[in-house]
C-alpha cells in the first residue's frame, strides 16, 4: 500500500512537470509585429482608484507606444489623493486621451467591474484593451498584442505581465502566482474551444474584440465578483469564443506589490481561483507540497525522493525562464515560498469564513 501511495504522489508531480515543460516549449509570448492593412483603432482603458504613484509612468509608456491609433480612456474611480490633478495635466498635453469621474459605486458591483463596465460605454475602437494602472509597457507591446489577436481571431488575449521584484519580501511571494499557473495549466490548451475549467485571464492586461464585447458586455455579466478575469475567460469559451494567454516576456511588465506583507494579502483574496474555485483543492494542493517529499524520505522510497528533487528543480528552471525571473533567487527562495504560500492559504480560508474582503479601501462580499 505505501508502494502504491508513493507511486500515485510521484505521477503527481511527473504530470505537473510534463505541463510545465510544454509552457516551456511553446514559449507563450507576443507574436512579433505583422503589419496589418487596415490598422484597426485601439481604445486604452484604464480604472482607477488612488494611483497617483504609478499612473503618471504607464500614460509616459503609452506616450512612448509605436502603435498610433488609438484612444486613452481613465475611469477616475472616487479617487482621494492626486490622481484627478494628474489626469487634468495629461488631458491638456496628451493627444487621444480623456477621462471621466465615475459615479458613486452602484449596490452590489465590484469597483473594478463597475469602472471597466463604464468604460466600456465610452469606448469606439476595433478592440478594447483594459490596462491596470501599474502595469508597464514597451513600446512594441501595442502593435504585438493587436498583430496577435488580429492574426488569431480572438475575442479576448490576456497577457501575465512580467513580474517586477525588488525587495527580498516580494520574491518569496510573488514568484508563486506564475508557479502555480504554468505547473497546472498548460497555457496552449486554453487555445482550446471546449473545456471552460482550462481558462485563465489576468485583469491587468486584457484586449477584447470590440464587437464581441458590446455584444455581450463581460464586466456586467460579472459584476458582482471580485476576480473578474477567469470568470470572463470561462464565460467566453463557454460562449465559443477563441482566446488566448501568454506570459509577458519583456513586453508588459508590472510590480504588483510593494512588501511580503501586501502581496500574501493580495493573493489571500482569490487564490482559490486558480484551483476552480474549490477551496478543498487549493487545501489539497497545499496538503500535497508538504506531504510528499517528507513521505519519501520517511518510508525510505530514495527512487522517488531523488527524482521529485530533480522533477522540482526542473519545474522551478523552467517556470523562471518563461516567466523572466532570476533561477537563483527561485531556487534559494523554494522553501520560503512555501511557508508564504501556507500563509496565503489560511488568510484565504480566514476570508472565506468571515465571508467579507477588503480591497482599494471597500468592503465586499467575499467570493
Amino acid at each position: 500500500m505505501i508502494d502504491i501511495i508513493g507511486l500515485i504522489l510521484f505521477f503527481m508531480l511527473l504530470l505537473r512537470f510534463l505541463v510545465v515543460l510544454v509552457n516551456f516549449l511553446s514559449k507563450p509570448y507576443l507574436n512579433p509585429v505583422l503589419k496589418i492593412s487596415d490598422n484597426p483603432k485601439v481604445s486604452i482603458l484604464i480604472p482607477v482608484r488612488n494611483e497617483e504613484t504609478v499612473l503618471p509612468v504607464l500614460l509616459n509608456d503609452l506616450i512612448k507606444s509605436n502603435y498610433l491609433n488609438t484612444e486613452i480612456i481613465v475611469c477616475n474611480d472616487q479617487s482621494a489623493d492626486n490622481t484627478e490633478a494628474i489626469l487634468q495635466q495629461y488631458e491638456l498635453t496628451m493627444a487621444g486621451f480623456s477621462y471621466f469621474n465615475n459615479e458613486p459605486l452602484h449596490e452590489g458591483w465590484v469597483g473594478k467591474n463597475f469602472a471597466c463596465h463604464e468604460l466600456a460605454k465610452r469606448a469606439t475602437g476595433d478592440y478594447f484593451l483594459f490596462l491596470d494602472a501599474d502595469v508597464r509597457l514597451s513600446p512594441d507591446a501595442i502593435s504585438k498584442a493587436v498583430s496577435h489577436i488580429h492574426d488569431k481571431r480572438l475575442g479576448l488575449l490576456s497577457v501575465f505581465p512580467q513580474q517586477i521584484m525588488v525587495s527580498q519580501g516580494e520574491w518569496r511571494v510573488v514568484p508563486i502566482m506564475n508557479w502555480i499557473l504554468l505547473t497546472f495549466l498548460p497555457l496552449v490548451a486554453v487555445r482550446i474551444p471546449w473545456f471552460s475549467s482550462l481558462s485563465a485571464a489576468n485583469g491587468q492586461f486584457m484586449m477584447f474584440q470590440a464587437d464581441a464585447y458590446r455584444m455581450n458586455q463581460w464586466h456586467q455579466k460579472v459584476w458582482n465578483n471580485n476576480v473578474e478575469d477567469i470568470l470572463i475567460a470561462r464565460k467566453m469559451k463557454q460562449a465559443g469564443y477563441r482566446i488566448t494567454v501568454l506570459t509577458g516576456n519583456e513586453d508588459v511588465f508590472c510590480r504588483m506589490y510593494h512588501s511580503q506583507s501586501d502581496a500574501i494579502s493580495g493573493f489571500a483574496r482569490n487564490m482559490h481561483h486558480y484551483f476552480g474555485g474549490s477551496r478543498l483543492w487549493l487545501l489539497f494542493y497545499g496538503f500535497m507540497v508538504f506531504f510528499r517529499l517528507p513521505f519519501f524520505a520517511l518510508f525510505a522510497q530514495w527512487y522517488f525522493l531523488g527524482a521529485s528533487l530533480v522533477l522540482l528543480i526542473s519545474m522551478k528552471v523552467m517556470v523562471s525562464v518563461v516567466s523572466r525571473q532570476n533561477i537563483m533567487n527561485n531556487l534559494k527562495l523554494h522553501f520560503s515560498q512555501l511557508f508564504a504560500f501556507a500563509n496565503i492559504v489560511l488568510r484565504n480560508l480566514k476570508i472565506a469564513r468571515t465571508r467579507s474582503m477588503e480591497w482599494k479601501g471597500r468592503v465586499y462580499r467575499a467570493n
